[in-house]
């Protein structure tokens, strides 16, 4: 049968306790002490992660300001740059009027000066034919002022 010794079960015992307050001594606490430090780890490459995600949250931030601002930047340029083509085409085009209207009104001088060169041809042409008319009509020379009343009167008349 089975004895039961209480001098074997302390003994059990009490190397049990004994093994356990070694093991703890030497085991448990130097892997806590390692467990720890790899937390601490973990812990502090999670905080790293952390920062890092912020920081590029913000370059981000930052670059999608900057393209907000080329961009607007870039607007703005593009309508200056409109504006200046129309202000020049204004210009331009309100010079080649004003040059047209120059060309024109020297056209008319021109042509006012013709209308008159070609009277005072005429005239002299239509002067001397009556003269010469009349010569031969009257058979004698007639002088030249005669001929020249007789032709202002003409042209008074007819306008």
């Amino acid at each position: 049968m089975l004895e039961i010794n209480i001098w074997e079960i302390g003994i059990h015992v009490l190397n049990v306790i004994i093994l356990f307050v070694v093991l703890r001594l030497l085991l448990y606490k130097p892997v806590m002490k390692f467990v720890k430090k790899r937390e601490n780890k973990f812990a502090d490459k999670v905080d790293e992660l952390d920062l890092r995600e912020k920081d590029l949250v913000q370059k981000k931030q930052e670059y999608e300001h900057m393209m907000d601002e080329a961009s607007n930047e870039a607007a703005s340029i593009i309508t200056n740059s409109n504006e200046m083509a129309r202000d020049h085409a204004r210009e331009v085009l309100d010079n080649s009027k004003e040059h047209a209207r120059d060309l024109v009104i020297r056209a008319k001088k021109e042509i006012e000066a013709e209308k008159t060169q070609t009277r005072l041809d005429m005239k002299t042409e239509i002067a001397d034919m009556a003269i010469q008319i009349a010569e031969k009509v009257l058979e004698r020379e007639v002088s030249l002022d005669d001929n020249r009343k007789i032709i202002d009167e003409f042209f008074e008349r007819v306008g």
